[in-house]
């Protein structure tokens, strides 16, 4: 990395971020943890924001939508009698994303054009609430905010109850249609006062948007308990968030919508941090320069509080062949160490290391004397100590100032212990449609496909191997990810009865049970902190990973609260932050960084 990443165009740079920062409504010098949150050993991970996400965590939903100058997508184009013409690159956006003109570009190959209207959806085809017996969001007025002149129209669960320049009000009966808004007609006197920053928020919270304030109260008193939160779904890091290269070509939180597949900007999840007085879990794209890291640590470190902790991992489950950083980490690894006779995995992990190492170099130079607040961490895969091991090691990355890895800043080890896979389908032939086997499985090998002393046992194991393989590194471990995955995909679809049993399963007080077990177990076998996954998401064939399913879903008394959520804030009330240092502080402190082998 050159010198010139970590330390030149500072002042500018500075300024760049304050603004941004401005834009938000924050900055540094966040108060220290609340009562919630201060010895809380769980963390959790963030929902991807889209107009269907189950989580719903802004004031102003229209902030969910994909809307943005480099997303044009982001909008439908509407035609008379067609959904969507298919014209979105065509539009004459703004900055912010916002059409100027309802009059396509000359590169709009329809002329004349096929759209008359451009539109978004918001709050479909989400999850009810409850179990599946309550609402899919709230019902009542809504207000809706916009600068400039035209006509917005309204449909599916909205219908226009009042207009005034600048405000509309609508009425909004909750189905799994959601909300239809569309520009109808802008600038209509062509002086360049087109309809733009149009917000839509709840009628009872329009006070608290037109404040300034980001996100929804309700939003959150339910993350209020949790020490770290981990933004890597938000940043879109397996998609096309992980592919951002340069600074400049990031999200931004002026953009019209944050729900695009490049992820919510990096100040938005850093204010979120800030207004839960949590540490902020921020993950690195895989492709970003390290300009970009630098840039980043220095957002990060103008805007979390002095009591703030910054984790900082390189991109996300780089280990997982799944995942389009595994091959782009084997080919960078292949073209930096090319007479090399080694396996792709052990590119992969030795880029991975010396990539990794780069950036905690970079995060703690930048953070200079605040350095101890930059958890720098090292992802590998639960069931192999050899993914974590290996990028430690970086034996390819030799010479003057380069590996050993582990002694490069990099503060922690990070994994996933989830528990549970595909059972039986018999078992669903049974009279109580196969829960009681299930839940058997969670302690007993009662198949060959159940690992031996059930699904839990093999979790343990998998914690207590890196405890131990830890210990020569002198690196506590935690956890990044983690519960339940059964997922039904790709063979088994909604509807099927083993996609049905497992949304029995997650629903049933026993699932309550194992998770306590699984957090009793990775507490006994010398884990830290545990970031679990993930807070609020609709269950479907491809996991039932929420905390909760819906973002109203009953939590107060908690008694009424799904059984996961039940057995997570039970949890955190019975077991203060165990390990040395985490008492006081706003998340658990990793333990200071010792001499590495």
């Amino acid at each position: 990395m050159s010198s010139r990443s970590l330390g030149s165009s500072r002042a500018s740079a500075l300024t760049t971020l304050l603004a941004m920062v401005a834009i938000l409504g924050i900055g540094p010098g966040a108060p220290a943890a609340t009562p919630a949150n201060a010895k809380s050993p769980l963390g959790i991970n963030l929902l991807r924001v889209t107009y269907y996400s189950a989580e719903q965590p802004f004031l102003d939903v229209f902030k969910t939508s994909g809307v943005s100058q480099a997303t044009p997508s982001g909008w439908y184009t509407h035609g008379d009698s067609t959904w969507d013409t298919g014209e979105a690159p065509y539009l004459q956006l703004d900055s912010a994303g916002y059409p100027k003109t309802l009059s396509a570009s000359t590169a709009d190959p329809h002329s004349p054009q096929l759209f008359t209207s451009v539109g978004v959806v918001l709050l479909r085809e989400l999850p009810k609430a409850d179990a599946g017996v309550g609402l899919p969001y709230r019902p009542g007025r809504y207000v809706v905010l916009y600068d400039g002149q035209g006509k917005l129209s309204y449909g599916f669960d909205a219908r226009l109850l009042s207009s005034a320049p600048g405000r509309d009000v609508i009425d909004v009966t909750p189905s799994s249609g959601g909300i239809d808004l569309r520009i109808t007609a802008t600038d209509p006197k062509h002086t360049g006062n087109y309809l733009r920053n149009i917000r839509l928020v709840k009628a009872e919270e329009e006070a608290l948007l037109r404040a300034g304030q980001v996100f929804r109260p309700g939003f959150l008193t339910l993350l209020q308990r949790f020490s770290v939160v981990r933004g890597m779904p938000w940043l879109n890091v397996n998609g096309d968030g992980g592919r951002i290269a340069s600074w400049s070509s990031r999200p931004l939180p002026s953009d019209a919508g944050w729900g695009s597949e490049r992820g919510v900007p990096l100040e938005v999840l850093l204010q979120l941090c800030v207004a839960l007085r949590a540490d902020c879990w921020l993950n690195m794209p895989h492709q970003a320069s390290d300009d970009y890291i630098a840039q980043a640590a220095r957002l990060a470190h103008a805007t979390l509080g002095v009591d703030q902790n910054a984790y900082v991992e390189f991109s996300n489950e780089v280990w997982n062949g799944s995942f389009e950083q595994y091959n782009y980490a084997v080919a960078q690894g292949k073209a930096q160490w090319p007479a090399a006779s080694v396996t792709p995995s052990e590119y992969n992990r030795n880029w991975f290391g010396m990539r990794t190492a780069q950036m905690c170099d970079i995060w703690t130079a930048i953070w200079g004397g605040d350095a101890a607040r930059v958890l720098c961490v090292l992802g590998a895969q639960a069931a192999s100590t050899f993914t974590a091991t290996e990028s430690l090691k970086c034996p390819l990355w030799a010479g003057a100032g380069h590996g050993p890895c582990a002694r490069h800043n990099i503060k922690a080890v990070a994994i996933a212990p989830y528990f549970g896979d595909a059972v039986p389908e018999a078992w669903t032939s049974q009279a109580d449609g196969g829960l009681a086997s299930l839940f058997a499985s969670m302690t007993t090998q009662n198949d060959a496909s159940v690992p031996a002393g059930g699904w839990l046992a093999a979790a343990s194991r998998y914690e207590a191997a890196y405890h131990a393989a830890l210990a020569a590194y002198h690196l506590p471990l935690i956890g990044y990810e983690g519960g339940q995955s059964f997922v039904g995909s790709p063979r088994y679809r909604e509807g099927s009865p083993l996609v049905t049993l497992y949304f029995a399963a997650n629903r049933d007080p026993r699932m309550g049970t194992a998770y306590t077990a699984a957090l009793n177990a990775w507490r006994a076998n010398g884990g830290q902190i545990w970031v679990l996954f993930q807070d609020i998401c609709a269950s479907s064939q491809y996991g039932e990973w929420g905390a909760l399913e819906s973002f109203q879903d009953s939590v107060d008394p908690l008694s009424k609260a799904p059984p996961k959520w039940q057995a997570i804030q039970n949890f955190i009330a019975s077991n203060p932050c165990w390990w040395p240092g985490c008492a006081g502080h706003v998340a658990a402190a990793i333990a200071p960084t010792a001499e590495r082998r």
